[in-house]
């Protein structure tokens, strides 16, 4: 019965609206609807940010469980206050719910390809999906770029780029950081690693376009892989002028508790890194600096104002 009435609503979307095609991470060919008025997202944090900031008429997304049971949409809630209050719930995240969806009637389906790409088959029965890699290492504007093209929003990104761009140059103008070397991690205090990341969203994004240089340990991941874990012991090679990290409120962290697992994981780090040392340990809140999205590249680049010298 779910797969009739999917499909007779797919046939009359068809039928009563433009549509063009588009070619998805997974290399599906997916007749999309040239200007969809029902879409839904089935990844918060990315793809639902993205399809918000580019105006596209989203309906509803996937979201989380607070710690305090409330529900909330990571990424989305704090850079632009989204909540279900103004969009409906698609499902609760890791739990996909498609009697759910069916009943939203989207006219366009945005599903992270690592998650649920083997429901792609029952998906497209309700709506045409377009499977999103998002977690394959793809540059943050290029994804953006492709999803906004695929979306017929393409004009939107492209007045988002050039405003970052004229501020990337501005600022790259003002400030002396081409000399300047970072790293950005992620500590675990529970098994006392550290996490090293060559590319990070929003964060990497601004740092390589101030042209400030990767310490050379970003750059030799393990393979092709955009992060390699390391021991408190070889803490020495990530001495960078700029030492970056992130914290996510939900979990209890703050800024300070995640300077306090550094040194709890490699006693006397903070008196050894020299970006400790020159207050350039800068830890950020992880929903605003790692969700692709403009928003989180001025609230990126304004950290970076602040943080780097002007030039004499």
């Amino acid at each position: 019965m779910f797969r009739f009435f999917a499909a007779l609503f797919l046939l009359m979307l068809a039928c009563s609206s433009k549509a063009h095609e588009v070619i998805d991470h997974l290399g599906n060919h997916v007749i999309v609807p040239e200007s969809p008025q029902r879409i839904v997202s089935l990844q918060d944090w990315t793809l639902t940010v993205m399809a918000h900031e580019l105006g596209a008429p989203l309906i509803a997304s996937t979201g989380r469980v607070s710690p305090k049971g409330g529900l909330y949409i990571r990424g989305g809630s704090e850079l632009f206050d989204m909540n279900f209050e103004k969009i409906d719930l698609a499902f609760i995240h890791g739990k996909p719910d498609l009697e759910r969806v069916l009943a939203l009637k989207p006219d366009l389906i945005l599903s992270p390809a690592g998650d649920y790409a083997q429901l792609y088959d029952n998906l497209t029965l309700i709506a045409p999906t377009l499977m999103v890699k998002t977690d394959a290492g793809i540059p943050m504007l290029k994804l953006y770029a492709e999803v906004a093209q695929w979306l017929n929003r393409q004009q939107r990104f492209d007045e988002l780029l050039q405003q970052y761009q004229r501020r990337v140059k501005k600022l790259r103008e003002q400030l002396s950081s081409d000399d300047k070397t970072y790293v950005v991690i992620l500590v675990n205090p529970r098994d006392g690693t550290i996490q090293v990341l060559r590319n990070y969203g929003v964060l990497t994004t601004v740092l390589n376009d101030l042209r400030m240089q990767p310490l050379p340990v970003a750059s030799q991941a393990f393979g092709n892989a955009d992060r390699m874990t390391i021991s408190p012991e070889l803490l020495e090679s990530i001495d960078a002028d700029y030492v970056f990290t992130t914290w996510l409120p939900e979990k209890g962290e703050n800024q300070q508790s995640i300077h306090q697992d550094i040194e709890t994981i490699a006693p006397g780090a903070l008196q050894f890194l020299k970006a400790a040392r020159n207050q350039h340990l800068i830890s950020l809140p992880r929903n605003e600096v790692f969700s692709p999205s403009f928003k989180g590249l001025d609230i990126m680049l304004n950290t970076m104002t602040s943080m780097i010298k002007p030039q004499q």
